[in-house]
């Protein structure tokens, strides 16, 4: 091809040079966009997928826009630089560095350079030429480079003061004992670690309504959902946020742990949510407020539920299979004895009945249990088991009896 005239001055030579590698941008777009979802693993994905068409969409219009400068600075680049600075503020949000983009204008650079090299190979063009075209490919990267960063730092600006969303962050970083997280993240939520810690779950009272928390002061921290919250204070704020709460009753209910260290706050978490649960299946019925540290044992007991579905169908079977007004009346009994191990008076005045009904009872347990009474193993589990039941029972949970009853008609 005979090679262009370059006498005309850098700027008239680029500017005619540009319709003519214009042809080869589609494929320059897909080259970078591949390269980039290939080589950069955060910004990897289907090669139709949404982030497949960001990509394009952001080099798309970077290289459009740096031969619109060549061809003669016609088109304004507010929308490239605007969506530059949207790409970096969203890295910021998303709690990202800058590296992933960084990594993709390398990607960008080196691919744009390999075809401006060939083609001024095949437009015979200069060295000279080449090396300034070279230059502004350069500075126009680095152009990019510096609003996604200004977008990146605006991000963290906008972060940094919004105390909530830290709080929320920190919440979510303590109860998932992210302790690398924990320091930065209380500095810009303004908010000094205690040494021990209460947790409290607070859901709606009826589960159809949506939360509506009131503040509850500087002294908790929170992360609050549609339908139920973690709050997070020190023991000597417990008081005031719990005062709070309970002037927002009847819309609310909560339950709140006994002070812990930090290694337990997941473990305290765990518990405070599962004595809403309980307290929802009328196992803990200590209405709106629920103290944690006063059903520590059923906490426990409840803590694996499936664990004590399977054994309740292993070691309470007999049992199952009787009637339900059978059940109810034997396991009240037998429970009653494991207990308190009194005699048939004593029980039969704890469960407002004639000693003789104890004693006949007592016969049935006898004749379904046999042997397996005198088994100080059997006695310590079905204690536990029928301690953890019996509330559920008595609730109207049906579930272990139809499970019985299915497996006995499978």
């Amino acid at each position: 091809m005979t090679a262009l005239r370059e006498d005309g001055g850098f700027e008239a030579t680029a500017s005619s040079l540009v319709p003519l590698f214009r042809p080869q941008l589609p494929e320059l777009v897909a080259r970078i966009t591949q390269d980039i979802q290939t080589n950069v693993p955060a910004y990897a994905g289907p090669a139709h997928g949404r982030r497949h068409r960001l990509i394009t969409l952001a080099v798309n219009g970077a290289v459009s826009h740096f031969l619109d400068l060549l061809e003669g600075g016609g088109t304004s680049g507010d929308r490239v630089d605007d969506l530059f600075r949207k790409m970096g503020y969203g890295e910021a949000l998303g709690g990202h560095d800058l590296s992933a983009m960084r990594a993709s204008y390398r990607i960008a650079r080196h691919q744009g350079w390999e075809y401006l090299r060939s083609f001024a190979v095949a437009q015979e063009l200069s060295a000279e030429t080449l090396g300034l075209l070279g230059d502004a490919l350069l500075a126009y990267i680095d152009h990019l480079t510096e609003q996604a960063s200004i977008g990146w730092r605006t991000a963290r600006e906008t972060i940094e003061r919004d105390r909530d969303r830290n709080r929320r962050r920190l919440v979510v970083a303590l109860l998932e004992g992210r302790n690398s997280d924990v320091p930065t993240l209380a500095a810009h939520a303004g908010w000094e670690i205690p040494d021990r810690f209460v947790v409290l779950a607070v859901a709606p009272r009826r589960r159809r309504d949506s939360l509506e928390l009131p503040d509850l002061g500087p002294s908790a921290i929170v992360n609050a959902g549609p339908d139920s919250a973690a709050v997070l204070t020190a023991p000597d704020g417990v008081d005031a946020v719990m005062k709070t709460l309970r002037s927002a009753s009847p819309a609310v209910r909560f339950a709140f742990s006994w002070p812990v260290a930090r290694p337990d706050l997941p473990d305290a978490h765990r518990w405070v949510i599962r004595a809403l649960e309980l307290g929802a299946a009328g196992v803990i019925t200590d209405g709106a407020v629920i103290d944690c540290g006063r059903h520590r044992t059923q906490l426990w007991l409840h803590s694996e539920p499936a664990l004590r579905r399977g054994m309740v169908q292993e070691l309470l079977r007999p049992l199952l299979a009787e009637t339900p007004n059978s059940r109810e009346i034997l396991s009240e009994t037998l429970l009653a004895w494991l207990e308190t191990r009194d005699s048939a008076p004593a029980i039969a005045g704890r469960l407002g009945v004639h000693p003789q009904t104890v004693r006949y009872r007592w016969k049935r347990i006898n004749e379904i249990f046999g042997e397996a009474l005198h088994d100080p193993d059997f006695i310590v589990q079905i204690t536990m088991l029928l301690k953890a039941s019996v509330p559920l029972w008595k609730a109207g949970d049906q579930s272990d009896f139809e499970r019985f009853h299915a497996e006995e008609n499978a």
